[in-house]
């Protein structure tokens, strides 16, 4: 009994632990793909530093991860058997690793594979996922636009770019109207205005799919609620039977 109550509460710190690292690992999987665009491509310093810095960042969270659940978990080798995906991670893409294994990118890539086990992209259609989503569209716009200003800080023509100005470009662009007053030169912009407009892209899919899971609820509800309805009525029609035959026997007796 002792060993029951103590493994309970461990196991429950472990569920909830492993909850509070499923965004963190959501983000640091899907940077595995810009983080190789960068280093696959001539963009320059600071560019280079960046992705090394992102490379480390999002390998530390895996590490993490896996470093904390071992420490929380009631049985390590359990968990080891059901995360050999984790842990393929944490061993195989090391940022130290040789510079030939590096090249491989599908290594790198094993990072996606953290995707496949995180209930938290579940949620997403759900309306916590929904304000998620929506406040990191926001945030994108907002940062992205500000971002693009400092980075652009002036037109074709010579006139300069405000944050303000910035911050337009950046609702025309993740809204896909792009007026073409505003656009960018540079590489360091045109990643900008990539990443924002995939943000714009994956914000209206999943806004989509949000619509059409919740028109789905609400048909499989009414359906449910007609046939509940549907098999009262049948129970009520039989009882009324069981009635009518029993006033028959009865009348009949007489």
């Amino acid at each position: 009994m002792e060993v029951g109550v103590s493994v309970e509460p461990r196991a429950a710190r472990a569920q909830r632990m492993q909850d509070r690292f499923e965004w963190p690992v959501v983000v640091a999987a899907l940077l595995t793909v810009p983080i190789l665009v960068i280093q696959e491509s001539d963009f320059g310093e600071p560019w280079e530093v960046v992705a090394s810095i992102l490379n480390w960042g999002t390998w530390l969270v895996f590490l993490t991860e896996a470093v904390v659940m071992l420490s929380v978990v009631p049985d390590r080798r359990r968990w080891l058997r059901h995360h050999l995906i984790d842990l393929a991670v944490v061993v195989i893409t090391p940022p130290f690793a040789p510079q030939a294994w590096q090249n491989g990118r599908l290594f790198r890539l094993i990072r996606l594979l953290r995707l496949v086990r995180v209930a938290a992209l579940r949620r997403l259609l759900s309306l916590e996922g929904m304000k998620y989503a929506a406040a990191v569209a926001v945030g994108t716009v907002i940062v992205g636009g500000a971002v693009f200003a400092s980075v652009e800080e002036t037109t074709k023509e010579g006139v300069a770019i405000s944050t303000w100005d910035g911050i337009w470009w950046a609702v025309t662009t993740v809204t896909t109207v792009g007026y073409g007053d505003i656009y960018p030169e540079s590489t360091a912009g045109r990643i900008i205005a990539i990443t924002i407009m995939l943000v714009g892209i994956g914000f209206v899919a999943l806004l989509t799919a949000f619509i059409a899971d919740r028109f789905i609820n609400v048909q499989a509800g009414t359906e449910a609620k007609e046939d509940l309805i549907l098999a009262e009525l049948r129970s009520i029609s039989a009882r009324l039977e069981v009635l009518e035959d029993a006033a028959r026997q009865s009348d009949g007796g007489r």
